[in-house]
């Protein structure tokens, strides 16, 4: 199977998405309004459907296709506008004032994470030209900006936006290096981390829930 080149257009469309999938992270660790956290992360899964159905054109993969609607259709539209139904304005969760660290901090450790990536992730042995090159090290940084917004949101929902931003690092690595894995393998590691995405919502929905409608007098009887 012949590689990606990076000089091809679908290798530039690839890096191209995979550069707005860094900067949708980057908004999202900068930003305060949970409505605008929830879309720049639907934003970042809408291209990242779109990175896969570049590497299902070219590789001429249904099973890629397949994997890029589901991704658009779960993860770029059901997750974020259940999210924001569910938990934003049931909730009424509008401003994350709950950081262990100001938004200009986050951003330059943001950006010396980036860095970071940049210098030590080294696809060697991949031959010179091929997108992976520049596309892994993208993929990198934007799981470690997704642990750091993890990190620095001490909001379970903040916290669970993070993990899911991760979640993309990591598919942006996969179906850039191995585009040939079987279809089951990659439809069953992703149905199982949405499945997760889901209980945790659920989990964070009820938690939540239960402690806006606990009385004063209730939650006095919890302390020891």
């Amino acid at each position: 199977m012949q590689s990606l080149s990076s000089s091809s257009i679908d290798g530039t469309l690839l890096t191209l998405s995979s550069v707005g999938i860094l900067l949708a992270a980057f908004a999202c660790l900068g930003s305060k309004l949970f409505n605008r956290y929830v879309a720049y992360y639907g934003f970042q899964s809408v291209l990242l459907s779109f990175a896969a159905a570049v590497v299902a054109y070219h590789y001429d993969s249904a099973e890629l296709w397949a994997l890029a609607v589901i991704t658009l259709a779960l993860k770029g539209i059901a997750i974020p506008v259940a999210t924001q139904r569910l938990l934003l304005h049931r909730l009424d969760l509008k401003r994350d004032v709950a950081l262990s660290t100001g938004l200009s901090t986050s951003l330059i450790v943001g950006a010396l994470l980036t860095a970071f990536a940049y210098l030590v992730i080294e696809p060697a042995d991949l031959p010179h030209g091929v997108v992976a090159a520049s596309v892994v090290p993208l993929s990198t940084a934007v799981v470690l900006l997704g642990g750091l917004a993890m990190v620095v949101r001490r909001h379970t929902v903040a916290q669970l936006i993070g993990w899911l931003i991760t979640e993309n690092g990591v598919f942006l690595g996969a179906i850039t290096l191995v585009a040939t894995f079987p279809f089951i393998v990659e439809a069953g590691i992703f149905l199982d981390l949405v499945a997760a995405t889901l209980i945790m919502v659920v989990f964070v929905s009820g938690i939540t829930r239960r402690l806006a409608e606990a009385t004063s007098s209730e939650l006095r009887g919890l302390q020891g």
